[in-house]
């Protein structure tokens, strides 16, 4: 099923009042079962995400927006500044990788995901000296790499993270259709 009308998504920075929220997000059940991480408590929260609010870590957080309501987290982080535990390679500049959720697992199936994501490809892609956009998601996370095959991410390899089995996905600038 797809949405009855293109949502128009919008992004806003992380901020430090966001992370009772993102907290409660993460411990849903759609999302454990994705993640495989156990019940996370706020104090682990604010520990992982806070240096990304204030700037102290690669990765740059945000809220998903449709219609005013916060739907769902998204992230970029420079996939040269990132652990080698989790990426095949570390190519140069101009290479993000991104994550992201849809925070009710009523609206998984929709559309939205991929509607969300291909929104945030166009977002990043106004940066000019951005190259490629990367995705690792788990192998049998087959509901993530349908959408990512929509949104124009074209499978690379396989490889382990210390998550598991995962799959290389990669959208470059140059597929870009014109």
């Amino acid at each position: 099923m797809t949405p009855d009308h293109n949502p128009d998504f919008t992004f806003r920075p992380l901020i430090r009042s966001d992370l009772p929220l993102l907290c409660d997000w993460l411990n849903r059940p759609h999302l454990q079962q994705c993640w495989r991480r156990g019940e996370i408590t706020l104090s682990e929260v604010e520990d992982k995400y806070l240096p990304r609010v204030i700037g102290d870590d690669d990765a740059r957080p945000f809220l998903e927006y449709l219609d005013d309501q916060a739907v769902g987290y998204i992230q970029y982080y420079l996939v040269a500044e990132g652990s080698d535990d989790y990426w095949p390679d570390i190519p140069g500049s101009g290479v993000v990788g991104t994550d992201q959720f849809l925070a009710d697992g009523n609206q998984l199936g929709q559309g939205l995901g991929t509607a969300m994501l291909s929104r945030f490809v166009e977002f990043l892609m106004q940066d000019l000296e951005l190259t490629e956009i990367r995705v690792d998601p788990l192998r049998d996370n087959i509901r993530a790499i349908r959408c990512y095959t929509k949104v124009g991410f074209l499978d690379d390899k396989e490889f382990t993270t210390p998550d598991g089995l995962s799959l290389l996905m990669i959208f470059k600038r140059e597929d870009i259709k014109q």
